[in-house]
């Protein structure tokens, strides 16, 4: 799916409803590049894991908006996001089980400490079945 650019104006026959939605979407994609560019130093070990470590053909992208969210890190073919944070957000991880992923969250001091587990509990999470694939 293309991704719009931001930079683009409201087409002019655009009405009401469609302008908003045109500007809210214009403010997600400039918020997750935004986020991209200043991420964490978690998020960037964690980037860094996902980028160079093989995780059996799966790819990843960062803060892909999922519903009102932007997740972190997603593996769409898996319905898999990555989540760096210091606490659960339960209502944010309830809404994305209720849109089909899966969500795993590690906490930042686990993911500087102990990358390689970090690793392997995502690897592990990409070898069972995605969302999708369990309600079959």
């Amino acid at each position: 799916m293309p991704v719009m650019d931001a930079s683009r104006t409201v087409p002019s026959a655009a009405k009401g409803s469609e302008r908003k939605r045109w500007r809210t979407l214009q403010k997600r994609i400039e918020r997750a590049r935004d986020l991209r560019r200043a991420g964490n130093q978690a998020e960037q070990a964690m980037w860094e894991l996902l980028c160079t470590r093989p995780l059996g053909g799966a790819r990843f992208r960062r803060m892909q908006p999922i519903g009102p969210f932007l997740a972190a890190f997603v593996c769409t073919t898996k319905k898999l996001v990555i989540e760096i944070d210091g606490e659960d957000d339960a209502g944010r991880t309830q809404s994305m089980q209720q849109l089909g992923w899966r969500v795993a969250r590690f906490s930042a001091k686990d993911v500087l400490d102990d990358p390689e587990e970090a690793w392997r509990e995502i690897f592990r999470l990409l070898q069972g079945p995605s969302s999708a694939e369990a309600e079959s």
